[in-house]
């Protein structure tokens, strides 16, 4: 996703790029995790299994089920801190289709904050004016390379990591002295 902060990869040879692809086809080798703050309140952990599939004219993806043309799409989450309207969560990317996070949590009733496609758009309005956030709240937190080889054989074992940016962490600071001045 374009409007996703944190990590991206690259390759810089066609050979690296072409072993990108393919891991990232069949995810078995690499794991990605990303941090995003919903609307709403989520207790625990948990997994959204509900297959995905895009519209080719809208672009817009959509919970579908299988026999209508969805893709198998898996989410996991655990919940790393509530607040008064929204959670903060560590997303595990089980498969990678297009808009998977943010349709997954939208598709719970839990948009991730600032999404201007899946959002809650009342959410989006409090955000913006309140906090003066106006783009999604959406991660990419850490990928881990297992067992690779070839041209990225260097890369096994290896995880790399992205800070929330200054924006993500004062929103959260400011989410948390607001719980604070209710009593929360």
């Amino acid at each position: 996703d374009r409007n996703t902060a944190g990590l991206v990869v690259f390759g810089k040879t066609d050979a690296a790029l072409k072993e990108l692809e393919e891991l990232f086809k069949d995810r078995s080798e690499i794991e990605k995790r990303y941090t995003a703050l919903v609307s709403g309140v989520l207790k625990g952990k948990g997994e959204i299994d509900a297959p995905l599939k895009k519209n080719p004219v809208s672009g817009l993806v959509s919970v579908t089920p299988i026999e209508n043309g969805g893709k198998e799409s898996l989410t996991r989450y655990v919940v790393k801190e509530n607040f008064a309207d929204s959670t903060l969560v560590e997303v595990e990317l089980v498969t990678g289709r297009t808009h998977q996070i943010r349709v997954h949590f939208q598709s719970i009733q839990h948009p991730v904050i600032g999404d201007g496609k899946y959002g809650d758009f009342a959410a989006n309005r409090l955000y913006k004016g309140t906090y003066g956030f106006d783009h999604q709240f959406l991660h990419a937190t850490s990928l881990s390379f297992k067992n690779v080889g070839g041209v990225l054989s260097a890369l096994k074992g290896q995880t790399f990591l992205s800070p929330l940016s200054t924006e993500e962490t004062a929103l959260l600071s400011r989410l948390r002295s607001a719980d604070e001045v209710k009593g929360k």
